[in-house]
């Protein structure tokens, strides 16, 4: 006879919310809330939380048996997480930057290098609208508005005193790819200056003499949280995937400080910013 929990256990589709979801069920049906299944297994209830949302998964499997224990799941929570497991290759494509937009303001820090582009959080409209434009040239003029409003308006975050610290990298091809024209460079590249001038953020270039680096492949991002494990999310041209193991944490964390290692110091780096920015009003 087939275990009163095992029913619907093709989440392939989506293996994050399928898992939060029985996260959900089970945690309900033992009549507990977040915060005192949080205690039993030595998390927060925001952990349990992004969870439940599909924000996360776990890093490990001793973490979902802990899981699966308090909830008397009788091992259905560990089947569901291997099945995630097992499917995860499948779903790297899926879009999962709005969960990643979502929690930028719940971070403590952020750290983002970016290969070809500014970041979301410094982009200008103008420059923001050259880029949803590029990336989907058969969108209506309403549809590149409603995306570039919500993208500018993440950068709200950074105005807010007890928002991330957001420290970045900016590779040199991102100051010279002259999106948009001078006009719109010279604007936005005066923008990422304001902002390090603030004090809003922390930003190094890294230059083209650095030769190759780590991080040549594309975006990355990493978020730490002040009760939560922190995550990474590499981006594409096509897609991203949002990482939390451990041990893919852990290279993508190196792989940033190499990086780093290799960029202009912040003082270096605003000063190559502002000499770019006078060449695009020649």
């Amino acid at each position: 006879m087939a275990h009163p929990n095992e029913r619907d256990l093709d989440g392939t589709a989506n293996p994050r919310k399928f898992f939060g979801s029985e996260l959900r069920r089970l945690r309900e049906a033992a009549g507990l809330k977040q915060g005192p299944l949080g205690k039993l297994v030595f998390v927060s209830p925001q952990y349990i939380s992004h969870l439940e949302t599909a924000f996360r998964t776990p890093n490990d499997l001793e973490f979902v048996q802990r899981l699966d224990d308090a909830l008397s799941a009788d091992g259905h929570l560990v089947r569901v997480y291997r099945m995630a497991e097992r499917t995860e290759e499948e779903s790297q494509l899926a879009d999962y930057f709005a969960a990643v937009a979502a929690l930028e303001p719940t971070a403590q820090r952020i750290d983002w290098y970016g290969a070809a582009l500014i970041p979301g959080l410094l982009q200008t409209q103008e420059y923001a609208e050259e880029i949803t434009r590029a990336s989907g040239p058969f969108r209506t003029n309403e549809e590149i508005a409603e995306l570039v409003a919500a993208r500018i308006k993440r950068a709200d975050t950074l105005h807010n005193p007890t928002g991330p610290k957001l420290l970045v990298i900016l590779d040199e091809a991102a100051l010279r790819r002259p999106i948009g024209g001078p006009k719109v460079m010279r604007g936005q590249l005066s923008h990422v200056s304001d902002v390090i001038r603030a004090r809003r953020a922390v930003v190094q270039v890294l230059p083209y003499s650095a030769g190759a680096h780590p991080l040549l492949s594309g975006q990355l991002i990493i978020m730490r949280f002040a009760d939560t494990p922190p995550l990474a999310y590499i981006e594409g041209p096509h897609g991203g995937q949002v990482m939390d193991k451990q041990e893919t944490l852990d290279a993508c964390m190196l792989s940033y400080d190499l990086a780093r290692a290799s960029a202009l110091s912040p003082e270096a780096s605003l000063t190559l910013l502002e000499s770019v920015t006078e060449e695009y009003t020649r």
